[in-house]
């Protein structure tokens, strides 16, 4: 029904279609999870764009699972570019797996 993220204090307050209220606790929630700065990433931009989303991951509790797919994704993505950054600049690797970073970074 309703979900507000409040950076302040790192939290999120839901209510549901049936009035039951509830604040999340997003420091206490994350720090329960298996996540590297791709992940942490995206649990920031999902707080501030998306609460409501982010709110029924953990209720439903599979926030872990989302972060999982989620840097599965961007690796491959990652990878994918790079492949194609090594064979553009004739083979050199650390290079290409720079600019691939950058590009997964900032966007292309």
């Amino acid at each position: 029904k309703a979900c507000t993220y409040h950076d302040e204090n790192d939290t999120i307050d839901v209510v549901t279609t049936d009035n039951t209220k509830m604040n999340l606790l997003c420091a206490a929630i994350e720090n329960s999870l298996h996540t590297d700065m791709i992940g942490r990433s995206k649990l920031i931009w999902l707080k501030d764009n998306e609460p409501s989303t982010y709110a029924e991951l953990v209720v439903k509790g599979a926030l872990q699972d989302f972060l999982d797919r989620y840097a599965e994704s961007y690796h491959q993505q990652q990878d994918t570019i790079e492949k194609q950054l090594i064979a553009h600049f004739g083979g050199d690797k650390a290079y290409a797996a720079a600019i691939a970073r950058e590009i997964m970074m900032y966007g292309g």
